[in-house]
């Protein structure tokens, strides 16, 4: 009978482990078409020169979190908590999130010319509704993994997703090159076809997803009300100095995202680059992210998540460091500079996921991640601030500032105690 059961639950395991990695390829490779580095503010620079609104839409849709996405976890967490079902709430979000871009393509390609002001406001809508439905999805999504693979594999798990994505994101990269350099395929129609390329591979990501084994475990009995549980979650955040130290150095490390929207206006409007290497910057990036992964599945299985956390950082502070460099016309930098933000972009990743699983309790994990996307949420700002920064003062300016803060957060990272890991 044990056997039994033993066989059932690894072939559970398996089949879950190939569905999560489904999930992170496609993923990973639709969303490179919706890139909000790299596509998004060159979509928008075709309608407006300002480098808020550019900067409003990383803030919105930024690779770091989004501002809206903050807003709906700590309701969803508190109506999530007492239920031991928690992936029909998953598939409605995830279902919405990938119509979105269906739905800015048709207008990308009947109104960006002819409606420039109803196609950026109908961009805009379209990135609330994705990233707020996204902060929906975060929370059962979170713990379902958390449920699903056991701490010793998460590195290694959470590794694949991102290499095997990665690549999928290189070959996106290489696409997305080709569409913006073919001029048979000119603006609007190249950039429908870019954001319905998003919509086919975020519907195969969000199928595998939702073919995910959901593990049952135990639960509240009992749901709090919303006020009740905000009480608890705050409570949490009172006496869990490690989570507190954590969190800080989350919001710190992810300065990164000052300048990360602007590189690529940096080259392009600054430096002179051609448009059509912005594919060749994301498959860079994409590189970076590859290289990187099995270095961190590793560090994360079988070192510490610390360690990833560090290390990362570490990258994140030299990116900015590489474009103040760069900025002595020193264009070939560029390529380098994309390849270590994949470095750092994956290994924040894999350290932040893994080490919020691990120091969170079973029965409280949708509190922990609720309270970590809520309480992050100035990270979603820093694009925004970026673009102010560059609009009134200087992009080297912005490029300073940028590594002064990471480096804050690299030294309260030295702080973190990392927890106890559960096989």
């Amino acid at each position: 009978m044990r056997r039994s059961q033993g066989r059932c639950k690894e072939n559970r395991l398996k089949w879950n482990f190939t569905m999560g990695l489904l999930h992170g390829i496609f993923f990973r490779g639709g969303l490179a078409f919706a890139d909000p580095n790299t596509i998004l503010p060159v979509f928008l620079n075709s309608f407006t020169t300002s480098k808020i609104l550019i900067g409003l839409s990383s803030t919105i849709m930024g690779g770091f979190g989004s501002i809206s996405g903050v807003l709906p976890q700590m309701f969803v967490a508190s109506k999530l908590e007492s239920r031991s079902h928690k992936k029909p709430a998953l598939i409605m979000a995830i279902t919405i999130r990938a119509l979105c871009w269906g739905i800015l393509s048709l207008i990308t390609y009947f109104f960006a010319t002819s409606n420039p002001g109803l196609t950026v406001f109908s961009f805009f809508l379209l990135l609330i509704i994705f990233t707020f439905m996204g902060g929906v999805a975060v929370i059962p999504f979170m713990d379902i993994w958390g449920k699903a693979i056991p701490s010793t594999l998460r590195g290694r798990f959470f590794g694949h997703r991102q290499l095997w994505g990665g690549i999928a994101a290189i070959g996106s990269g290489f696409l997305i090159k080709a569409i913006l350099s073919n001029r048979s395929v000119p603006f609007p129609n190249n950039f429908a076809i870019i954001f319905l390329l998003a919509f086919i591979l975020l519907s195969i990501s969000y199928l595998a997803l939702a073919s995910v084994k959901e593990p049952i475990e135990e639960v509240y009995k009992d749901e709090l009300g919303f006020r009740k549980f905000l009480g608890k979650a705050f409570k949490t955040l009172q006496f869990d100095s490690n989570y507190r130290n954590f969190l800080l150095v989350q919001i710190l490390s992810g300065a990164n995202a000052l300048a990360l929207p602007f590189y690529v206006l940096y080259a392009k409007d600054i430096l002179g680059v051609k448009l059509g290497m912005v594919g060749l910057f994301l498959s860079a990036q994409m590189l970076g992210s590859i290289l990187s992964n099995p270095l961190w599945g590793y560090l994360s299985d079988f070192v510490s998540n610390k360690r990833v956390i560090q290390a990362s950082t570490l990258l994140g502070l030299a990116a900015p460091v590489i474009a103040f460099i760069a900025s002595f016309h020193l264009t070939s930098l560029f390529i380098p500079l994309f390849v270590i933000e994949g470095f750092f972009m994956a290994g924040r990743n894999i350290g932040n996921t893994n080490f919020l699983l691990d120091i969170a309790p079973a029965k409280d994990r949708p509190t922990y991640v609720s309270l970590n996307g809520t309480l992050t949420f100035p990270v979603s700002l820093f694009p925004l601030i970026g673009g102010f920064i560059i609009q009134y003062v200087s992009y080297n300016f912005l490029f300073i500032t940028t590594s002064l803060v990471i480096l804050v957060g690299f030294v309260l990272s030295l702080r973190l105690v990392e927890p106890k890991r559960v096989m």
